[in-house]
C-alpha cells in the first residue's frame, strides 16, 4: 500500500513506511544545507559591504529567535515597572548609557541599575531565555571613568515592534501618577 505525505506544500509517495521516513530525512537535510548556505552568503555579504556592526550583532545572537509573541507578553508580565521602563528606553533608542538607564529609573549608582538589569536577566532565564537575546553591554573606560554603554538584542527590538510595544503608557513620564 501506497505511504502518500506532504513536505513544503508538496505531495509524495512512498512504497514503505521506511521509503517515507528516508525522503523525508533527505528533505530536511537538503533544507538544512539551503539555510546554511544562505546564512553564509549573508556572512560573506556583510563582510563584503563592511556591514561589521550587523555581523557582530548575528553572530552573538545567532540566525534564529527565540521570540514568539506568547512568549514575549509572558516575559513583558513577569517584569516589574522599573525594568519595564528599562527595556522600553532601550527598545526605544536601540542603544543607551548607563547613565541615561540610572536617569529613567531615577537611581545614583550603577548597583541599583545592575540590580534592575539582573532582574530581567533573571525573569528571561525563567523562560529559558538568554539575557542576550534581549540586550548586550560594554564597559569601556575613558580617562579613569568607567561607563558602560547597553544595546538592545536585534532581534528582541523585532518581536517588540511586532507587538508594538513600548506603547506612549510604558515611558514612566507618560503615566498618570
Amino acid at each position: 500500500m501506497a505511504i502518500r505525505f506532504k513536505y513544503a506544500g508538496i505531495s509524495f509517495v512512498a512504497d514503505t513506511p521506511q521509503e517515507a521516513a528516508q525522503t523525508m530525512a533527505l528533505l530536511k537535510e537538503r533544507d538544512a544545507e539551503a539555510a546554511r548556505q544562505k546564512q553564509q552568503a549573508r556572512i560573506e555579504g556583510m563582510l563584503k559591504d563592511g556591514r561589521m556592526e550587523e555581523l557582530h550583532d548575528h553572530l552573538i545572537e545567532g540566525p534564529g529567535t527565540p521570540w514568539t509573541p506568547e512568549l514575549f507578553l509572558s516575559f513583558i508580565d513577569r517584569l516589574g515597572k522599573t525594568q519595564r521602563d528599562l527595556l522600553a528606553l532601550l527598545v526605544s533608542f536601540r542603544h543607551v548609557t548607563d547613565e541615561e538607564l540610572r536617569a529613567c529609573i531615577k537611581v545614583s549608582g550603577n548597583q541599583a541599575l545592575a540590580g534592575a538589569l539582573s532582574g530581567i536577566s533573571k525573569q528571561a532565564a525563567a523562560l529559558g531565555i538568554s539575557a542576550r537575546d534581549i540586550f548586550s553591554f560594554e564597559n569601556l573606560r575613558n580617562a579613569g571613568k568607567r561607563r558602560s554603554n547597553y544595546k538592545i538584542a536585534n532581534k528582541f527590538a523585532e518581536i517588540a515592534s511586532q507587538m508594538n510595544w513600548p506603547g506612549p503608557h510604558e515611558f514612566p513620564n507618560n503615566r498618570q501618577k
